[in-house]
């Protein structure tokens, strides 16, 4: 090998496959092994073949056939220069997750002037680039076959699939992200004062839960229970950045949906942003307001969509059968995500309570055209999980436990209102997001239907308290114990 590497060095012979293959390669193990859930479609994967080392092979092919009679300098300076600026638009793309155009340009013309001086011994960045993406390879094979191949399948069949609905309203459920409950605005942390919102859906008819409570505390662990009325406790506690193929169980086939379709409903999800479909999910909603054509390749959540006027236009277009509607509002959302020099509980704080008042307005606006047009129809508000107010970023909540009360609540506690003509007040709502399909579906079928367990759990992700802690019990008591 020795031999090879010093052969490779020493002649004059340039490899268009080391020009581009090998960063392509890199790149895409890289961004597999980090972030395997954000892209791991068919369709993903070939659009980054294709642009990352189809493409920049053909270029490169080419460039070798225009300058195949140059002498050595030239060959030297194309080459070096071709190398390195598509390995710093590939390592561009995938560790920020887009083009960061001025930055390329300047880096570009850097690289330029570098190769005219020393092009020559681009070839050893070739072999330290060889024996990264070896690594890599080896890394994410790793990865691949220890974490994702034996991935435990946790939703198991349910006794709700079977339910028959002895009456068939159509059924919109609102979920608007991160919308803390009143017990949480009310703490010392939110501090906040949202009666005006609450009178308004009370004489609309609204019965609330003020206690109700997300089991998991963001979107895509709260909502793969909420669809499928079952625990995965962070998978067992060996989740990584996300929850393994969350997407596909909340916008895919999941025991919510089976057991609407198995009552001739017509299934509709309306999305304010794609991040629900960032990895290109196969949708088992009947309609849907976005496009496949609308997904970008790499993920990107942002997407703004009419989702009101959508909603309008889905409503009058709708069939016969009985309609469900899931209509997700990625307002007011959380505080800031991750650490950064301006995140402070108090900023943060007013920022999201900012964002509450403006959630408010469209809510009304949404529900006041849902009851005019649809007055018989059962309509739900319920958020994912709370808006993590009392700490200065999410993630915080994620490097260690807390006994403080209201900082549970900042992060479990969420908003809960039905509006049913037909529901009796006397009878409880549900307690937690686990049981908001079992209490609805119990309704519909005047059955009842077990109820399932409403503990909360929060993941710690690093230090000594690693691992999967209950923080609520059944009853809804505040409590702090490991699990997994």
């Amino acid at each position: 090998m020795r031999d090879k590497i010093l052969a490779y060095l020493k002649n004059n012979k340039h490899h268009w496959w080391t020009i581009s293959v090998l960063s392509g390669i890199y790149a895409i193990c890289y961004l597999y092994s980090q972030n395997y859930y954000l892209v791991n479609s068919w369709q993903q994967l070939s659009e980054f073949i294709l642009w990352m080392i189809v493409i920049p092979s053909l270029v490169v092919t080419a460039v070798s056939f225009l300058i195949k009679q140059q002498n050595d300098g030239v060959k030297n300076l194309i080459y070096s220069s071709l190398f390195l600026i598509l390995t710093a638009i590939n390592l561009s793309v995938v560790i920020y997750m887009g083009w960061r155009w001025k930055a390329l340009i300047a880096v570009s013309i850097l690289i330029l002037i570098v190769s005219w001086f020393f092009g020559k011994h681009y070839k050893k960045l070739v072999v330290v680039l060889s024996m990264m993406t070896l690594f890599a390879l080896v890394k994410f094979t790793y990865y691949y076959f220890g974490t994702i191949a034996t991935n435990d399948n946790w939703v198991q069949p349910t006794e709700i699939t079977n339910i028959t609905f002895t009456n068939n309203p159509n059924i919109y459920l609102i979920q608007p992200d991160g919308y803390a409950s009143k017990t949480a605005l009310e703490n010392s942390h939110y501090n906040y004062d949202n009666d005006t919102f609450y009178d308004q859906l009370t004489q609309k008819g609204f019965l609330f839960n003020h206690t109700y409570r997300s089991n998991y505390g963001s979107t895509l662990t709260s909502n793969a229970t909420l669809f499928t009325a079952q625990h995965h406790f962070y998978n067992n506690g060996i989740m990584d950045n996300e929850l393994p193929d969350a997407r596909e169980l909340i916008m895919g086939e999941n025991p919510v949906l089976t057991t609407l379709k198995n009552n001739g409903y017509r299934t509709t999800a309306v999305l304010q942003h794609r991040y629900l479909l960032l990895n290109h999910p196969e949708v088992f909603y009947d309609r849907i307001n976005i496009k496949p054509s609308d997904l970008s390749v790499l993920p990107n959540y942002h997407y703004d969509a009419d989702y009101v006027n959508d909603l309008k236009t889905f409503m009058n277009t709708a069939s016969n059968q009985p309609q469900f509607y899931f209509i997700e509002i990625l307002e007011p959302s959380h505080i800031t995500g991750k650490e950064n020099p301006d995140s402070n509980a108090i900023q943060e704080r007013t920022n999201y309570i900012h964002k509450l008042e403006g959630t408010n307005t469209q809510l009304l606006s949404i529900i006041n055209h849902i009851e005019q047009e649809d007055p018989k129809a059962i309509i739900i508000i319920a958020s994912d999980h709370g808006g993590y107010v009392g700490y200065n970023f999410t993630e915080e909540s994620m490097k260690g436990t807390t006994n403080e009360i209201a900082l549970k609540q900042g992060v479990f506690g969420s908003l809960y209102a039905i509006s049913y003509p037909k529901q009796d007040s006397s009878k409880p709502l549900p307690k937690s997001s686990i049981n908001l399909f079992p209490h609805l579906f119990s309704l519909l079928s005047n059955d009842s239907i077990p109820k399932k367990d409403n503990s909360s759990y929060q993941i710690i992700k690093s230090g000594k308290q690693k691992g999967v802690y209950k923080y609520y019990d059944n009853d809804g008591n505040a409590t702090m114990e490991q699990t997994h």
